[in-house]
């Protein structure tokens, strides 16, 4: 197998995972917006593979979980069915999860024998490796603070569960690039550095932002545009103390500052593409450059038709699956505009 032909099977293996990493982010919001993350009470992680096979294992897990915050607060009047519908949803997440797991650890030890990996890279597929290990912490730990007395999960947690998994896809997808684009069509030095690179990082920041307002419940709170509560810029932002605590646990504040940061991101997109319009670039870069601003401007109207709609889960599901195709695009031309 000569060099070429050892980039493709990696860069297609990683390619893979970065599918999985995808689905499980956008099957994740899903999990979310059903309010079906607080289902399984319990993380085994060898039985928790099998999911209940008869009645009897079905009201087993249906009486654990009434004894939950969320069963006892909100779902009191649950019928078992529902329930299934739920436990479905949480249950096939994990599933996933551990699936796209096993996806990345046992060829990663199949091309290590084959020496296909050099042992300079190692540290980076070990890396990755940690963050998928982590990831299932974070999330444990992200079910278990909605176990004890209150029936939601931590929106922190939450943030931080969702920013976990951005930054595996963008460490896999990144190490992906690199085998698969050859080496020729990549802009050893481009005037689109910086744009890309802002573009990038504030387009991370409105992904994490949109966990706060996942796990806040705020997108609910308003279902106008340009108005909120009758106002542009409505009262009781910093109703809070200290006023920067209003940034993270503030329902309205959460609510306004991710519908007007996306304007920020999508200048950050004007700029980056008519900046690759105005100077010499290679094809690829010209081309992502051009995705991210058709896929920016998406992004913008169905965030507004989300709100105007009250969150229709359908729509609030595509407006994050459009989220993490932005972020894909996003990182294509970070890495045709700065790798070398």
């Amino acid at each position: 197998m000569n060099n070429d032909d050892v980039n493709r099977a990696v860069g297609r293996w990683l390619l893979f995972v970065c599918t999985l990493i995808l689905i499980l982010i956008i099957f994740g919001g899903w999990v979310r917006l059903t309010r079906s993350g607080l289902s399984i009470v319990e993380w085994n992680v060898i039985t928790g593979v099998i999911p209940p096979l008869d009645e009897t294992d079905w009201q087993s897990e249906f009486d654990k979980y009434k004894q939950s915050p969320e069963y006892q607060k909100i779902n009191f009047d649950m019928p078992l069915e529902e329930f299934k519908f739920i436990y479905h949803m949480e249950f096939w997440h994990r599933f996933l999860g551990r699936i796209a797991g096993l996806s990345y650890v046992l060829p990663l030890l199949y091309f290590l024998r084959r020496g296909v990996i050099p042992r300079t890279s190692l540290p980076v597929y070990i890396s990755i490796g940690l963050l998928f290990a982590l990831q299932g912490l974070i999330g444990w730990l992200m079910v278990k603070s909605g176990l004890d007395d209150r029936p939601s999960v931590s929106h922190i947690r939450l943030t931080f569960h969702l920013s976990g998994a951005l930054i595996l896809l963008a460490t896999c997808l990144w190490q992906a690039f690199k085998h698969i684009i050859p080496h020729e069509r990549k802009a050893h030095s481009t005037p689109l550095a910086l744009p890309s690179v802002l573009f990038f990082a504030a387009l991370y920041i409105q992904i994490a932002a949109g966990g706060l307002l996942a796990g806040l419940k705020a997108g609910y709170i308003s279902d106008t545009f340009p108005l909120m509560f009758g106002q542009l810029i409505p009262d009781g932002l910093f109703n809070l103390t200290p006023a920067w605590i209003n940034l993270l646990d503030s329902a309205p504040m959460v609510h306004f500052q991710h519908r007007w940061f996306a304007f920020i991101v999508l200048g950050l997109a004007v700029w980056l593409y008519f900046r690759g319009r105005a100077v010499h670039v290679a094809p690829l870069l010209r081309t992502s450059t051009t995705a991210v601003l058709g896929i920016a401007l998406l992004q913008v109207l169905l965030g507004i038709a989300t709100v105007v709609g009250g969150m229709p889960i359908a729509l609030a599901s595509l407006h994050q699956a459009t989220a993490v195709a932005l972020f894909g695009a996003g990182l294509l031309s970070c890495y045709c505009a700065t790798s070398s």
